[in-house]
This record gives C-alpha cells, sequence and structure tokens, in this order.
C-alpha cells in the first residue's frame, strides 16, 4: 500500500514538473517574440516565388483563389521547362 502511494506521489511530482517546464519555456518564447517583433526577410536574401506567394497569402495581399492560379501556372511553366521523362522498358 505504501508502495502505491509513493508511486503516485512520484508520479505526480513528475507531472507536476514537466508542466511546469513547459509553461516557463512557452513564457520565455513569447518573450522573445515580443521582443523581435515581426520577422522581415534580409534585403538582398533572394526568395522562392513560392514563398513570396505563400506569404502573400498568410498576410491576406491575394485571396485563395488567386494563390492557387499563381501556383497553377507556376507549376505549368516548370513543366514546360523542365519536363519529366519517364524511363523506357527496355
Amino acid at each position: 500500500m505504501i508502495f502505491m502511494v509513493l508511486l503516485t506521489i512520484t508520479l505526480a511530482a513528475i507531472v507536476v514538473a514537466t508542466a511546469w517546464s513547459a509553461v516557463k519555456d512557452a513564457e520565455r518564447e513569447s518573450a522573445d517574440e515580443s521582443a523581435e517583433g515581426v520577422p522581415v526577410p534580409a534585403t538582398g536574401v533572394p526568395e522562392t516565388l513560392e514563398g513570396v506567394l505563400a506569404r502573400q497569402l498568410l498576410d491576406g495581399e491575394i485571396t485563395g483563389v488567386q494563390y492557387r492560379r499563381a501556383v497553377h501556372k507556376l507549376a505549368e511553366r516548370d513543366a514546360d521547362r523542365h519536363p519529366l521523362s519517364v524511363p523506357s522498358e527496355d
């Protein structure tokens, strides 16, 4: 019986310690994010077209329909420039 009580207390202490650690990490991350502000890409760093489109979609600069149309055109252009070749069965 005493073994079960000690086991329960030990497990409860482990759960509390883990939860407390997670809360402290979350507080530290939120403090770091608020201090940094909005991340801005470095000037002169090239971005991919897909990345720019995704950022515009998330920022609300373009709609979902516009995003899908642009990605579709990008895929068509990529297929024209770099067609896939299927290996022959020799």
